[in-house]
């Protein structure tokens, strides 16, 4: 395993994707200038999870992809590595990888917001506790981009298919949060016949999701993906949206991490390489 994580992270430090990723990432938050709500240094830490992800599986597919087209693979089953600790070392490189991009997003960020707030502006503990969550659903979809690039051969369809699976996940996700986030009942203003002080009416949205089962599942949706709860803690910056059991998102995490990676490990190890 040693060997394999010195050979990858050797070729990590060297890989155009990644720097190019991070560049880009870097990029996008210094001409971000959406101040309307990146008004302190916790906020923009914390949106750096969901523009840095996109980045993220771009180099991910691209640097797990190129293993297969290399015949890296092959030689390293060959030179008696098993395929579990190639898996394992795979993974961890992928999810270096993500983390580097992440920070990447952040250090523009951070200095933006120093600049325009100069605090935290969120208490200590849910700050640290947003970091923890944020983390961990990225490592979380790091393991979905290394099922995808360990199990797929083709570098073009891996990249396809793990942009458009993160697409999935997060705009997805967005939108489940929005309609659990609508106000049970709306307020609208209707001018009387005769042209005078309008009147404020009330009336049932249509668009609310009640309590039950349908509700129960979207909840269970967001709460558990990674993406749902990248999500989540964008939406809470924005639109202050509460958070549903936050303590146990990273729980969720390690869970789909520990299914993700057993899943992929036991097949890659049946899949045929010839």
């Amino acid at each position: 395993m040693i060997k394999l994580l010195r050979a990858n992270f050797a070729r990590l430090w060297k890989s155009k994707p990644l720097w190019i990723c991070a560049i880009l990432t870097l990029v996008y938050a210094a001409v971000d200038f959406d101040t309307s709500w990146i008004y302190n240094t916790g906020s923009a830490i914390i949106k750096g999870g969901s523009n840095s992800i996109m980045f993220a599986a771009v180099f991910a597919s691209l640097f797990l992809g190129t293993d297969y087209s290399y015949g890296t693979i092959r030689n390293k089953l060959a030179v008696g590595h098993s395929r579990t600790n190639v898996y394992l070392s795979s993974l961890i490189t992928a999810i270096s990888g993500t983390l580097i991009i992440g920070i990447a997003y952040t250090v523009p960020s951070v200095f933006k917001a120093i600049v325009w707030g100069k605090e935290l502006g969120m208490p200590i503990g849910e700050f640290i506790l947003d970091i923890l969550i944020l983390v961990c659903a990225m490592i979380a979809m790091s393991a979905i981009f290394t099922l995808l690039g360990m199990l797929i051969t083709e570098k073009a369809l891996t990249t396809t298919i793990t942009i458009v699976l993160s697409i999935v996940l997060l705009i997805g996700s967005a939108v489940l949060l929005e309609f659990l986030n609508q106000p049970k009942e709306v307020t609208y203003a209707e001018v009387t016949a005769d042209g005078g002080t309008p009147e404020t009416l009330t009336e049932p949205n249509p668009m609310y999701i009640g309590e039950g089962l349908k509700r129960d599942i979207m909840t269970a949706i967001t709460d558990v993906l990674p993406g749902g709860q990248i999500m989540h803690l964008e939406a809470n910056q924005r639109q202050n949206y509460p958070l549903h059991n936050p303590e146990l998102y990273p729980l969720y995490s390690l869970g789909a991490i520990v299914v993700i990676t057993a899943a992929g490990i036991v097949i890659f190890r049946r899949k045929d390489l010839k």
